[in-house]
């Protein structure tokens, strides 16, 4: 044994028989297995947020904020009306296309226009543009939410109704199927919008999103 390390016992052992170097002791024992308390708490913590984040983390998902450009397909009941915009910030471009009615929307400061017979853009509301489903169901923040309390299976985040309606207790499940390599989703709603509607049997979204984070300008 070292002179070093011997001296050193030798001191504690002393310092245990002192009662004032007995408390300084226990007081450092204490600091100790508090501060392991604390960093396991942490790391509980970390791996915690870590699992919810892989959710979004493990595809393009993550990537999008509020600079890209999609194309949106809604159906319902085999009604298809069809949607392509852009986002830059707090500005967009969106066309509706229904049959062969397009209708073309500007939104500036996430305030909504649209372009009448004589070029102008006219003030006009959310409800307007998304009038087939509310929006709520379509932005891509909701959508990242419902990811997050899902379970994940080849792709395909599953999620229980009574997980994102306050005080159900509803075993029904909408899905969102996700495909990388295309970078699009498929939200199947129809669960959800039954509750409502005893005449829905199919509320499909379907978008595909490119140019993430790559978007300079909202001009053509």
């Amino acid at each position: 044994m070292k002179k070093e390390e011997k001296k050193n016992k030798i001191n504690l052992r002393e310092m245990w028989k002192d009662k004032k170097g007995r408390a300084k002791i226990e007081l450092a024992l204490y600091g100790i297995f508090f501060l392991v308390i604390v960093i396991f708490i942490r790391m509980a913590n970390t791996n915690s947020s870590s699992e919810i984040d892989n959710s979004l983390n493990s595809n393009f998902i993550s990537d999008i904020q509020d600079n890209y450009e999609y194309n949106m397909e809604i159906n319902i009941n085999d009604n298809i009306y069809k949607y392509h915009g852009k986002y830059l910030g707090y500005n967009g471009t969106i066309t509706r296309e229904v049959l062969d009615d397009k209708e073309f929307y500007y939104m500036m400061n996430n305030k909504y226009y649209i372009l009448d017979n004589n070029g102008n853009y006219i003030l006009t509301s959310k409800e307007d543009v998304y009038r087939y489903i509310d929006y709520k169901y379509l932005d891509i923040n909701n959508i990242k939410e419902y990811m997050k309390v899902a379970s994940v299976s080849d792709d395909i985040y599953t999620i229980k109704l009574s997980d994102i309606i306050l005080n159900s207790n509803s075993s029904d499940n909408i899905t969102i199927t996700i495909d990388e390599e295309n970078t699009s989703l498929v939200i199947d709603y129809t669960n959800l919008f039954k509750l409502d509607d005893s005449s829905i049997n199919k509320v499909l979204v379907t978008i595909s999103y490119k140019n993430i984070n790559n978007i300079i300008s909202l001009e053509e």
